[in-house]
């Protein structure tokens, strides 16, 4: 994987809302239908707001139905939670991104499973226990029939 890029991100403050169970599962698609109607109706999906996929837990340590992914939006200080909807600050600095375009789970999984299996292990970096994100392009867009998506992939590295 010679695409992989570190790049440093800062400490960002977000709203979401959390799905518990398997990675993969199409509730996720589910969570994020229902996350973007209420992101978009309060005017949060704007071009400078980092828009995120954060999964909490790492599946060969976690069993998938207690696996936690939240969708996110970048917040202000100001904001407020309300409902279902939680306030978290992700952890900033050094993440290891690789690029994803590509339709249905299997190729999402597969792309992680070579970051985490193949990139990691022979980059001489270790991972932290802090969210791996999915960092999505702006405007943010999922084809809702094929599944199809474009974002970053990072896992959050110990510091060297």
């Amino acid at each position: 994987m010679d695409d992989v890029t570190i790049l440093q991100f800062p400490a960002t403050r977000v709203a979401y809302l959390r799905h518990v169970g398997p990675y993969g599962s199409p509730a996720i698609s589910q969570t994020w239908l229902r996350f973007s109607a209420w992101a978009a109706q309060r005017g949060l999906f704007q071009p400078d707001r980092r828009v995120l996929g954060a999964a909490q837990d790492r599946p060969p340590f976690t069993a998938p139905e207690q696996c936690r992914y939240d969708c996110c939006v970048e917040v202000d200080a100001a904001f407020q939670p309300e409902a279902d909807v939680a306030v978290q600050v992700l952890p900033g600095g050094p993440y290891a991104c690789v690029r994803y375009s590509g339709a249905g789970i299997a190729a999402l999984h597969q792309a992680w499973s070579r970051l985490f299996r193949e990139w990691l292990p022979a980059s001489g970096r270790q991972a932290t226990d802090g969210p791996a994100l999915e960092w999505y392009d702006r405007p943010m867009e999922i084809d809702v029939k094929t599944g199809y998506l474009t974002c970053l992939l990072c896992v959050p590295l110990q510091a060297m």
